[in-house]
């Protein structure tokens, strides 16, 4: 859609559709750009649950790992750092 000033002729605003098949009614085009952005929402929400579940199963993984070191090799120790002498 064109918004042309009618006093100078000259093109103030180009303004393009809702979605890219437009239907001619602009609430159902609304409408159908609602329905398809809250189904990319959900995808996206999912995609971050499993990607926080295999984050944490990963950590998980790591911590018995260095569980099973500690374990194996007996007392630990802390570090002595420079500012605890």
């Amino acid at each position: 859609i064109l918004i042309i000033d009618r006093f100078t002729g000259k093109i103030k605003e180009t303004r393009k559709a809702l979605v890219e098949k437009t239907s001619g009614d602009r609430f159902k085009d609304a409408f159908q750009k609602y329905s398809g952005s809250k189904k990319e929402a959900e995808e996206k929400f999912k995609k971050s649950q499993k990607d926080e579940k295999d984050k944490k199963k990963h950590l998980d993984d790591l911590f018995k790992q260095e569980m099973k070191k500690v374990k194996k090799g007996g007392k630990v120790e802390k570090e002595i750092r420079d500012i605890d002498l």
